[in-house]
Parts: structure tokens; sequence; C-alpha cells
């Protein structure tokens, strides 16, 4: 009797092991992509308010900024974004499934800003004209992608 109580004792950790280990499939990717996404978020905020005159102009910060924001958009691929990985499917997800059915235009988005990127690193650190000019730019394809890609946070 005891044997069969402690049989039935370790059935019930590995249900439980095997359980958790499905319903956590795609955690680390949700977790990749949000990390990156806040780290171009935090990015973004910091030229965000030179852009908008809520703090002073600074090339070497603002330089900063758009090489992390570069470098961010650079590692942006299908790999964070593996099938099933939806909202409503995966834990804390907010990415669509237009991603896997329209992912082609996904991947044009991503590439757009890439070069969006590429720009805004070589002119934000230039002066608070050229870095506003950039901030369309990288706006503009965050944006483009979030409208078709990415479910609103209620």
């Amino acid at each position: 009797m005891r044997f069969m109580l402690m049989v039935a004792a370790a059935s019930a950790v590995c249900a439980t092991v095997a359980i958790a280990e499905e319903e956590d499939h795609f955690a680390d990717a949700v977790e990749t992509r949000h990390g990156l996404m806040l780290q171009m978020a935090t990015e973004m905020g910091k030229v965000g308010a030179m852009s908008k005159d809520e703090a002073p102009y600074d090339a070497a910060v603002a330089s900063k900024a758009a090489a992390n924001i570069a470098a961010i958009a650079s590692v942006l691929s299908m790999d964070q974004f593996p099938a099933g990985s939806e909202y409503q499917k995966a834990t804390d997800s907010f990415a669509l499934p237009a991603i896997w059915t329209a992912q082609d235009d996904f991947l044009k988005k991503v590439a757009d800003l890439n070069t969006a990127a590429a720009t805004f690193q070589t002119a934000a650190g230039t002066d608070l004209d050229s870095l506003k000019a950039g901030m369309a730019g990288i706006g503009g394809a965050c944006a483009a992608c979030h409208k078709v890609y990415r479910q609103p946070e209620e």
C-alpha cells in the first residue's frame, strides 16, 4: 500500500511538471520580446522627451539611445514570435495571429523599423532638428507594426 501511494505521488508530480512545461512553452519567447520592447520604449522615452522639449537636447544621450534602438531593432525576428505564441494562447502575449498569417508583411515592417533605426542612429546625435525628424520615422515604423500586429493592452 505504501508503495502504491509513493507511485501515485510521483505520478502526480510528473503530471504537474508536464502540465507546467506545456503552459510555459512560449514563456521565454514572450518574455524576450517584452524585454526588447520595454528597452526600446525606455530609449524612445529619452529621445522623445528631447524631441518634445521636455528635456534638454544632449547629443551623447541621443546618440547612445539611437544606437540602442538600432541594436534592438536588429535582433527582432521570428525567433521571438514562434507560432502559437499569440494573444490569448500564450500568457502575457499581445501578438496578434496576423503575424503568422501575413508573415511577409510583418517581416517587411521589421525591416522598415531597421531602416528607420539606422537613419535615426545617424541623425540623433547631430542636432535637435535632426533628432525630431528621425523620431517621425521611428514612430511611424513602430505604429505601422503595432496597429496591425499587436493587441492593445486593456
